[in-house]
């Protein structure tokens, strides 16, 4: 399986334009910051605490789909709906999500991930029983395009929090901690899925 090609000069360009990104951020710019790895220091939020999971997580890129997912690759139908998860764990005024039906794929854009970068978790619901498939999209050192399962969501009617899946790429950072990753969201089934607030768990001790 290989990545979008709309993503292939992004993904092998990003990691190089991280490290100049990081030289040149003003330092009073926390969020710019380099963090304990290669990766771009970012503020975290706690969304899946009121399931017990008080674990600090960073939005993927555009992960609450409010600006209409513009930043994502939408394949076979896939799009941005009215209507958001409703734990309303990003901000009160959320309205979005992203509709996935079956035969369609979403894919994020590219984010920095580093060796602390362990977990990821999002909200889904579907339409009926089935399961929907989150895949890491990146680039080996080589150049080749490869791409590997994190985890399944089985459906069940109602929206609720994804299982913690792990990143498994992470280790794969290298000596300078930072690989660009797209994730990608595939239902498999017939059901039509809905997702919300994609997460990323940037591992930290405090």
């Amino acid at each position: 399986m290989h990545l979008p090609a709309r993503w292939r000069t992004v993904v092998c360009s990003t990691t190089a334009a991280l490290a100049a990104v990081a030289l040149s951020a003003a330092p009073a710019a926390a969020e710019t910051a380099p963090g304990p790895g290669g990766c771009p220091d970012v503020p975290t939020v706690q969304p899946f605490a009121p399931w017990q999971d008080f674990a600090d997580y960073l939005l993927a890129p555009e992960g609450d789909i409010e600006a209409g997912a513009s930043s994502w690759l939408l394949e076979d139908g896939a799009v941005a709906t009215e209507g958001n998860e409703p734990f309303a764990v990003s901000a009160p005024s959320d309205h979005q999500s992203l509709r996935l039906p079956a035969g369609s794929s979403a894919t994020t854009a590219p984010m920095c991930i580093g060796v602390e970068h362990r977990t990821m978790r999002f909200f889904g619901t579907s339409t009926r029983s089935g399961a929907l498939t989150v895949e890491a999209l990146y680039a080996k050192r080589d150049g080749e395009q490869k791409s590997i399962t994190l985890g399944t969501m089985r459906g069940g009617g109602a929206w609720a929090p994804s299982h913690v899946l792990p990143m498994r790429v992470n280790d794969l950072a290298g000596e300078d901690n930072a690989m660009s990753v797209a994730l990608r969201f595939t239902p498999r089934g017939n059901a039509t899925w809905q997702i919300d607030d994609v997460y990323i768990d940037p591992f930290r001790t405090h």
